[in-house]
């Protein structure tokens, strides 16, 4: 091997050690070939392992068919761009990828980059929800603005369709709240203690 192809193999290795990125080259039968550093520091199997199988089984059982037809495009020639699957880490838990591939037809093989997406997927679900917990207590509280009619006498509500129901109806519709009874300690003093000693006088 001369000098420079001598530079060119350390340059090329130097880069899949240190590719903060998950480098990867592959075979169309679906086994790698050649794996960075980074697969070893975000899944925890070695390289020899990640090897010895085909990389669909590293994958998310519900990812796997969407995985295997990207890969049947790729393999015929066209490109994936920021295609996302769940690979497995060897202790069982999975890490969020998003990938991009390109095939070399002439010698069948796989040249992909993959980035570990997994925080930044948690990040936007928690999002997600805070924006759906908020739209939920801005519709609540436009709700709740709204004149609601009482009955002077049983202190009913009337709701949107006139139907006439109690106010614990009400609330448990509106605002998926469910009421506890109690007394306060005003109406215990003025009104259910001076009815409990006229009992016990009677």
């Amino acid at each position: 091997m001369g000098k420079m192809a001598e530079v060119s193999k350390f340059l090329h290795d130097r880069f899949f050690d240190l590719s903060i990125d998950m480098l990867c080259i592959a075979d169309f039968s679906g086994y790698f070939q050649k794996l960075s550093a980074a697969w070893e520091r975000t899944l925890g199997f070695t390289r020899e392992e990640l090897q010895s199988k085909r990389m669909f089984e590293f994958v998310h059982p519900d990812d796997r068919e969407r995985t295997l037809e990207q890969n049947r495009i790729v393999r015929s020639g066209r490109q994936a761009l920021g295609f996302e699957n769940r690979y497995v880490c060897k202790d069982g838990s999975y890490r969020s990828f998003r990938w991009n591939a390109v095939a070399d037809l002439d010698h069948q093989l796989i040249y992909s980059l993959a980035r570990d997406i997994t925080e930044s997927k948690q990040a936007e679900e928690v999002r997600e929800r805070l924006i759906r917990e908020l739209q939920t207590a801005l519709i609540e509280v436009s709700e709740l603005r709204e004149i609601l009619p009482i009955c002077m006498y049983c202190k009913s509500i009337r709701n949107d369709q006139n139907y006439w129901q109690s106010v614990e109806i009400y609330i448990a519709n509106h605002m998926n709240a469910k009421l506890s009874h109690g007394v306060c300690p005003n109406c215990y003093k003025n009104v259910f203690k001076p009815e409990l000693n006229a009992q016990k006088t009677s």
